[in-house]
């Protein structure tokens, strides 16, 4: 329902009616904006965001010889780390290696990530340094036994984590800052933030570090399988990115049928689980028990599988009242979206993945074949089939942007898959709210909620274009976070300067 206007009054909204403004009140003519709830990113990795950006984003490298020019105009420092890099973009038929790295950094420490994060490159420096085991599932090596540099599977995710701790704690802030700026300013003020791979220990430090970075609102999500941790933490979610399997990019998802293609030229395998059952259950039956709604990471539809199986064995016939989530989604079969929506088992996805990868000559074609294409990301049926569906980026995956998150769920490159604008705004506004238990608070615009808002040059909801859309300004609890027409000032005193 359109209104005309709306009243705040310190941090909440008073009313949506402007005729019962009084008198002595400051009055904002918004010149025919748009104000929508303010928006959501149910999975974003802030410190990954913060650290990828402007040089270090590899993500318009079209070529192997693109990707290498890229790594030779990055600065030479201690540690180096870039990412974004995806070779299914490529024009040539070259897979990204170490190389490079050996030839502008042998003196640093240098990590890339592949796009989804499954994968990465580090030089012999960094592996030296690192020290895997000879024995860790996912260490690449050449016809000769050597490690190529290639890392994969726990070999990828054990480097990444020491990488990651060994960096100073001020580039790990400087990093999160930088990303809550950008969110705000694309109209994210309700951040899930993925919380992986540090010490126990640390998270209470981590969350307090996030939370004292103004404008944003923080929902951590501490992705690890314990319940009573997140208990302990008064969080009343876990999990998010507790990985069931990898990616269809780094062919690591755990499918039923084989990929099409390898990334470490050896023959198409169909990925692995990274949990027994036994283990699985242990965790979701904890968080029912503990009343802690419990995530997990599942791409391939046997990662989906094992995920809802275990649900099941869990809950029984009944629906759950946690709040249960699963991250990502991608290739699900008709019975496993049924399955969810019957036991309310909510669906954290992200449709710009249709947008960088769906369609004729994507890379999930080329991964999983024209049949397993069509069926990937399954927004639509999901909808149809009553299941709660909740919006993010996964960003540095994809643009920290709901809004092009929006454009992707209503352009999906299939057509029965395509939400509607008002069904792609709720999936982030409302729908992210009742994810991060604040539904009652925030999450739309109502008197007494809190006035948290957007305001857009445009209304998105009358033609469904969320892509011609611009943030003009970002509201958190009555307050200005983010106003576009002071930096474009700032902009133009620098410019006239």
């Amino acid at each position: 329902m359109a209104h005309s206007g709306l009243i705040v009054d310190g941090p909440s909204i008073a009313s949506l009616s402007p005729n019962e403004v009084g008198a002595d009140v400051d009055q904002i003519d918004l010149e025919g904006a748009t104000i929508v709830p303010a928006l959501a990113d149910c999975h974003v990795h802030m410190a990954d965001t913060g650290y990828i950006s402007g040089e270090r984003n590899l993500s318009a490298t079209r070529s192997y010889d693109e990707f290498a020019r890229a790594l030779s105009r990055l600065e030479a420092s201690r540690y180096v780390f870039a990412g974004n890099y995806d070779e299914s973009s490529w024009k040539d038929d070259r897979l990204a290696d170490a190389v490079p790295l050996e030839r502008f950094f042998p003196d640093s420490f240098v990590m890339l990530t592949r796009v989804d994060g499954h994968s990465c490159l580090v030089n012999r420096k960094t592996l030296q340094w690192i020290a895997l085991p000879p024995l860790t599932k996912g260490i690449e090596r050449d016809s000769g036994g050597n490690p190529t540099g290639k890392l994969l599977l726990d070999a990828n995710w054990r480097a990444q984590f020491a990488f990651f701790a060994a960096l100073p704690e001020e580039l790990r802030r400087a990093a999160e800052r930088r990303a809550t700026d950008l969110a705000l300013s694309r109209g994210a003020l309700h951040l899930h933030a993925q919380l992986v791979g540090f010490e126990r220990d640390a998270y209470a430090a981590e969350i307090a570090a996030l939370r004292s970075l103004h404008g944003a609102k923080f929902y951590p999500k501490i992705c690890e399988p314990d319940p009573a941790l997140a208990a302990s933490l008064g969080l009343p979610y876990v999990g998010g990115d507790v990985f069931l399997d990898g990616s269809i990019g780094s062919c690591t998802a755990a499918l039923s049928e084989p990929f099409l293609v390898s990334m470490d030229r050896q023959a198409p395998g169909s990925g692995s689980l990274n949990f027994t059952d036994d283990a699985l259950f242990a965790y979701f039956a904890q968080a029912e028990t503990l009343g802690i709604s419990a995530g997990v990471h599942a791409i391939g539809d046997r990662a989906i599988e094992q995920c809802v199986s275990t649900w099941e064995r869990v809950l029984g016939a009944a629906p759950t009242r946690n709040r249960h989530f699963i991250e990502h989604f991608e290739l699900a079969r008709e019975d496993q979206i049924e399955r969810c929506a019957r036991r309310g088992i909510y669906l954290s996805m992200q449709p710009q993945f249709d947008l960088l990868w769906g369609g004729v000559g994507s890379m999930y074609e080329q991964r999983l074949g024209r049949e397993r294409m069509h069926a990937m990301n399954a927004l639509g049926r999901a909808q149809r089939a009553g299941a709660i569906l909740c919006g993010g980026d996964d960003s540095p995956v994809c643009e920290l942007s709901p809004l092009t998150g929006m454009e992707a769920a209503v352009r999906h490159h299939e057509p029965e898959e395509a939400l509607t604008p008002a069904q792609a705004l709720t999936m982030y506004s409302y729908n992210a709210a009742r994810l991060a238990h604040c539904e009652t608070q925030t999450g739309t615009l109502l008197p007494g909620f809190a006035a948290d808002f957007v305001v857009l040059d445009r209304d998105p909801m009358e033609d469904g274009c969320f892509a011609r859309t611009t943030v003009l300004q970002t509201w958190s609890d009555g307050e200005l976070v983010y106003d576009a027409s002071i930096l474009r000032q700032a902009q133009d005193r620098l410019s006239s300067a």
